[in-house]
């Protein structure tokens, strides 16, 4: 238990005004007292245990309170009477299950879909011509996702309905098909269409009966669009767990902790590492000193900050500008970013330098495109238009010129379901950058003089992107 004390002391820190005490651990359970998020990670936590098969939204209803019920009594406490302990407790239970595999609720934007992968065990699965497929390394778990017509959508539904040995679970709605079925094998497989900008995007989930839990999890974390993070945030849950820890390191580990007595002690465990970043972006360092620059956005609602692993001070923020500056000390030794003097031309070429995706697709990632509009929306002067490819974790990365030199600063890319709900059409690599003159006049105004040098001859892509590979950094927000 010491473990998860250890982990959590950041986040308690910062929420004392909402936090559960020794003696209100032992007062029946009320899901009111918990925010959304809080409640998602009990559902997620129930879900893992096997004993919640249903959305985790965080909206507690029945189904939500009866799973924590049944975990109860599975565990040795009384379901009749479910105290502020016990659901402590499964919010452990759901920490250690998430921690462990990297489980991160992750928005795919090919798809216009979330749901939860397992970060640090996902790999790649058999090629297919028509699916995306993964694995879980160490579980019977398969993922196969495409985008395709409603005709074909229609077509792996009944093939899921054929492998049925017994009645199939379907929902059939406009916009929305599912169909689960068990098969001669003892597989379940469960299949979702759902109508989005680009078409039908279909995500098939296969598993055995030993991760029926997990199966349960990344069904329920299934969510059109983008969907919030699914882990431990501030609260009286992670202030729960630091005292519940306390109580059972003092016990001799029953199963239940609704009614911990003081006995012996347990044994120690060692150090655990952090838990996965509840989400992550990009980040360029812009002084000798170790000053960085990302997005406000990246920044925002952070209890704390890390990049490779060293704590991220927040010096400057601007929401308008949507930009923030970073105190690094652990990077000082690194050499910053060169900005060009001179904004971004019309139809020059850019590379695009990030950590998208990172649980997922790991490393840095390089794409190119070409300034496509100086401007953004409606003719805003802040941002500008490019079409090199990003996805979420790409934000507050840099936008280089063809001599390696910062131009622009990532921020956004067009939806593709607002696209085409508001104009019928699905743009492709419809994106934004902050212009480098602004991100220039941010770091002025917070007293930060850039590196910057006069236009010079594009280097080779390869060489380019080694520089860039020196300054740029993954931002980890938890």
């Amino acid at each position: 238990m010491r473990i998860l004390v250890i982990v959590l002391l950041v986040l308690i820190q910062i929420a004392p005004a909402r936090a559960f005490t020794a003696d209100q651990l032992r007062d029946e359970f009320d899901a009111r007292l918990l925010t959304d998020q809080e409640k998602r990670l009990l559902q997620a936590g129930l879900a893992f245990a096997n004993v919640y098969n249903g959305l985790i939204d965080g909206a507690w209803g029945g189904g939500s309170q009866r799973a924590l019920e049944r975990f109860t009594a599975e565990n040795g406490g009384s379901a009749a009477f479910v105290t502020n302990a016990d659901a402590v407790y499964a919010a452990m239970q759901a920490f250690s299950a998430i921690d462990a595999e990297g489980w991160e609720r992750q928005y795919i934007s090919a798809l216009d879909m979330s749901f939860l992968v397992p970060t640090a065990v996902l790999v790649d699965g058999a090629p297919s011509d028509t699916f995306v497929n993964m694995t879980v390394a160490g579980r019977s778990i398969g993922y196969s996702m495409t985008i395709d017509s409603g005709t074909a959508a229609k077509s792996y539904h009944l093939y899921t309905l054929r492998q049925a040995v017994s009645e199939a679970y379907t929902v059939r709605k406009p916009k929305l098909w599912i169909t689960s079925a068990r098969t001669v094998e003892g597989v379940t497989l469960y299949t979702r269409s759902d109508l989005r900008g680009g078409g039908w995007s279909t995500l098939m989930i296969s598993g055995q009966d030993r991760d029926a839990g997990a199966l349960a999890a990344i069904t329920g974390s299934i969510a059109p669009g983008y969907a919030p993070a699914i882990g431990i945030s501030p609260g009286r849950l992670a202030t729960g767990i630091e005292v519940l820890a306390g109580l059972l390191a003092a016990e001799d580990a029953p199963k239940s902790p609704s009614a911990p007595t003081p006995g012996a002690t347990v044994a120690k465990s060692d150090p655990a590492p952090a838990p996965a970043p509840s989400g992550t972006g990009t980040g360029f360092i812009v002084t000798e000193t170790g000053a960085m620059l990302t997005n406000q956005h990246v920044i925002s609602g952070c209890s704390r900050l890390t990049v490779d692993g060293h704590v991220a001070k927040v010096l400057a923020e601007d929401e308008v500008f949507d930009l923030a500056l970073l105190q690094v000390d652990g990077l000082s030794a690194a050499a910053p970013a060169v900005f060009a003097d001179s904004p971004a031309r019309l139809n020059s070429d850019v590379t695009v330098v990030g950590y998208p995706l990172s649980g997922l697709l790991g490393g840095l990632n390089v794409t190119r495109g070409a300034v496509t509009s100086t401007k953004g929306i409606g003719g805003d002067g802040i941002n500008m238009q490019i079409s090199a490819p990003v996805q979420p974790g790409n934000s507050g990365g840099p936008v280089l010129n063809g001599a390696g030199q910062v131009v622009g600063v990532v921020v956004a890319r067009l939806s593709d379901a607002y696209a085409m709900e508001s104009y019928g059409t699905v743009p492709q690599n419809v994106n934004f950058a902050i212009r480098g003159e602004i991100a220039k006049l941010f770091l002025a105004q917070n007293g930060v003089e850039p590196v910057v040098a006069e236009a010079a001859a594009p280097v080779a892509p390869e060489e380019l992107a080694e520089v860039a590979q020196g300054f740029t950094r993954l931002v980890s927000c938890n």
